[in-house]
């Protein structure tokens, strides 16, 4: 198994220093790379790589343009490269997702090598895409979560209020929103319907559920660190030890 991996980084050093650890990686291949945040943007969405190495700062602008740029395109595996200080590189940690606090070494840089070959070899990334949305929520100037969500049903569209939405599932190329005890199927994938809510009110407890935190009624516990949920209508969903660690730190704690 060969990955494709394109380098954003507008510093020439850095984009060497990556280069060489990456070459002498037998599975990961260097496809291309970029140094600015438009340049990024239409390189992975052209190569589609694997693995991208994302500078978080380029040069007046930020690598999370980059991502919030990819949305609806492709979801490669970021790793984010920054010379940020230890106080904000708390805030990827806790993302869980992976950085290279720049000046890294080469033993660091195999350790994050470690964790990406992790998530590429399991064929579910639906949390990476949860924590991937938890971190652009929290950009300042992201415009704010949708009120409301057209619903079409027939020749007749409506819009539904957010504030009433309960859960939503994956349903083939549809979602299923359930509100207000009605279901609506709205034709978008489940990744690109919650990115349109606030990750504060609503929770992805499987790669094919999301509920709104207040309508959870009881979290049982299983086995091996799992979870079931019970919510207020009395439907019943898994919480695998994975998704558990999105959980809002008040409800984690208690657990």
């Amino acid at each position: 198994m060969s990955y494709s991996v394109v380098i954003v980084e507008d510093e020439p050093p850095a984009r060497a220093k990556l280069e060489r650890f990456i070459a002498e990686l037998e599975d990961f291949r260097l496809a291309g790379h970029a140094d600015s945040v438009d340049t990024a943007v239409a390189e992975i969405g052209y190569l589609s790589p694997d693995v991208v190495y994302l500078d978080v700062q380029l040069g007046a602008r930020s690598g999370f343009e980059v991502v919030e740029g990819l949305k609806g395109i492709t979801t490669p595996l970021i790793v984010f490269t920054t010379a940020y200080s230890e106080y904000a590189v708390k805030a990827f940690e806790i993302q869980a997702l992976d950085y290279l606090l720049k000046p890294y070494d080469r033993e660091r840089f195999l350790q994050s090598v470690g964790r990406v070959r992790a998530v590429l070899a399991d064929p579910d990334r639906s949390d990476f895409e949860e924590r991937v949305r938890r971190l652009l929520a929290g950009i300042p100037g992201r415009p704010p979560p949708a009120k409301q969500i057209l619903v079409r049903t027939g020749e007749r569209a409506f819009f539904l209020e957010v504030s009433d939405i309960q859960r939503v599932s994956a349903a083939g190329n549809y979602v299923e929103v359930h509100a207000e005890g009605q279901s609506h199927l709205i034709r978008e994938s489940l990744t690109d319907f919650v990115a349109q809510l606030d990750p504060g009110e609503f929770l992805r407890v499987h790669r094919s559920h999301v509920v709104r935190v207040g309508f959870i009624a009881e979290l049982r516990p299983l086995f091996h660190g799992d979870y079931e949920l019970v919510l207020r209508d009395g439907q019943r969903l898994a919480l695998s030890r994975r998704y558990k660690q999105l959980l809002p730190a008040t409800i984690r704690e208690r657990l």
